[in-house]
């Protein structure tokens, strides 16, 4: 039997249906046929969102129905997804041994099996008045040492994964340093490409408090465990975010190698990655649920995972955080959610409950119709934020318009029209005004023309970057996670801003 860590967390299994006895010949075989089966859906679901792409060397045996008939139904949220929260530690080599530096949520759309992957930047800044407000990559030491036990730690990272997401999480997953390292080298290594070239001096070198220069120039790279290692933990010189791009760049290259080697297809290979991750793996899925996650890998495509970040830089997609000053945090550089965990929640949202809109790609144009100077401008940083493509942006053929209204075009309503109806309401038409025809507004597949039943409204979305506080430490409300219950943050008292809007749309 496979001895990995696990903890049930769910009661009234269902029970078995007695089969007719069977003779013991088909008894020996099928039990050696299942041994195989197990290891490789065991393999399979453990990695599957921590190295995805193994899923495919599953899909290509023909264990599909066994699996379906042994397996236990995953859990899954209102839109049939089931939420996994991925997080990697150092291990007991290694400085801060039990601080995850690599936190990314997953999410698996059981029918579409599209997955999209969130990773969330261990400098982000949580309170908490059980345990001790801290960044996020302390919560799971802080609360195991709390509670003497390191699934009520995971178990408690998770519940406060849920509340910075938004999102329920049904399953953790935890894997150390030395696995990673391990598992890399038992599929033969990985092929990189490096974008820019690294050089860090402040490299951690292991067992001690000392450090060590790694370098690796930009090209094409075949790596070990140990430099993959490296290359996924390296930040000094570089950022939490390029760190957090490079997780997801091994993730994927795992995937291939996995695919090239037909890993799963061979024993010893299967033998060597069971060793690996049976040490250094803890999670709280049970078999029979992994034996369900192998069974959903026949139908897998590996075009079909969604890469997403949430960082500090607000121009770009998934720019929902700042830095604030560090003397009112003890000197700590710590990340605090602009405006609030509100928009953090809308992303949420918008990437694990409809990831078909980021297949879409709906270009989009913004008309001012209403006297509130800058709405077009700042509506566009907003849905930026979103990862929408904001074409054009300006003003509508009057400043008089009282309701907000999309138009799209005829042939299909897109399907981005459900998120952006959810934060700025409006009424729909497929019949474009003539003023907008004669003057090019065209080239978009939805154009959004302001109302000042919208900008003028509570409804109204201001820019929380437009009024972050310059030299007052942050309130309780901009660190603590608000109930999912909670409407849009917007600022309580608008100071002057520290990057004014422009005055025109």
């Amino acid at each position: 039997m496979i001895e990995f860590r696990t903890k049930k967390i769910r009661k009234n299994i269902p029970q078995e249906k007695k089969k007719e006895p069977e003779t013991e010949e088909e008894i020996t075989s099928k039990k050696s046929r299942r041994k195989v089966q197990l290891s490789i859906a065991i393999v399979f679901a453990i990695i599957i969102f921590l190295f995805i792409g193994i899923i495919k060397a599953i899909g290509s045996i023909d264990f599909t129905i066994f699996l379906k008939i042994a397996g236990e139904e995953l859990q899954k949220d209102a839109y049939g997804h089931t939420n996994f929260l991925l997080l990697g530690t150092g291990g007991e080599t290694h400085e801060g041994s039990d601080l995850t530096d690599s936190i990314i949520v997953a999410s698996i759309d059981n029918e579409s099996l599209l997955i999209t992957m969130v990773s969330i930047p261990r400098d982000l800044y949580v309170k908490d008045p059980e345990i001790g407000n801290s960044r996020i990559n302390e919560v799971y030491f802080n609360a195991k040492k709390y509670y003497e036990s390191s699934s009520k730690g995971l178990s408690y990272m998770q519940k406060k994964i849920e509340e910075i997401m938004g999102i329920p999480i049904h399953y953790w997953i935890k894997l150390d340093f030395t696995g990673f390292k391990d598992l890399v080298d038992a599929i033969g290594g990985i092929d990189i490409y490096v974008k820019e070239t690294i050089y860090d001096p402040y490299y951690p070198k292991d067992g001690t408090f000392l450090y060590e220069t790694f370098s690796l120039p930009a090209g094409q790279h075949h790596l070990d465990g140990e430099t993959a290692l490296k290359y996924a933990r390296s930040r000094k010189t570089t950022s939490d975010f390029d760190r957090a791009d490079r997780q997801q760049q091994i993730i994927y290259a795992v995937k291939e190698k996995a695919l090239q080697t037909k890993t799963l297809l061979s024993k010893d290979k299967i033998a060597a990655v069971l060793d690996t991750v049976k040490e250094n793996i803890e999670t709280n899925i049970t078999v029979k649920e992994l034996l369900t996650l192998g069974a959903i890998a026949g139908d897998y495509s590996p075009d079909k995972i969604l890469h997403k970040l949430i960082h500090d830089d607000p121009t770009q997609c998934g720019g929902f955080l700042y830095t604030p000053s560090r003397e009112f945090y003890n000197g700590m550089f710590i990340l605090l959610p602009a405006g609030g965990f509100n928009f953090i929640h809308l992303y949420s949202d918008l990437n694990f409950n409809s990831p078909k809109i980021a297949v879409e790609n709906s270009k989009i144009q913004i008309l001012n119709g209403t006297k509130r100077n800058g709405a077009a401008g700042e509506t566009k940083q907003i849905l930026k934020r979103f990862c929408f493509d904001v074409i054009r942006f300006g003003n509508a053929k009057s400043k008089d318009i009282t309701e907000t209204t999309y138009y799209y075009k005829q042939d299909a309503r897109p399907e981005t029209m459900n998120f952006l109806q959810k934060i700025i309401p409006g009424k729909e038409s497929t019949t474009l005004p003539q003023e907008y025809i004669e003057n090019g507004y065209t080239e978009a597949d939805i154009l959004i023309e302001l109302g000042s039943s919208y900008t003028e409204s509570d409804k109204y979305i201001k820019d929380p970057f437009y009024y972050l506080p310059a030299a007052i430490p942050s309130t309780p409300a901009a660190t603590e996670a608000p109930a999912a219950a909670e409407t849009m943050a917007t600022p309580t008292a608008e100071q002057p801003p520290s990057a004014p809007p422009s005055t025109s749309n």
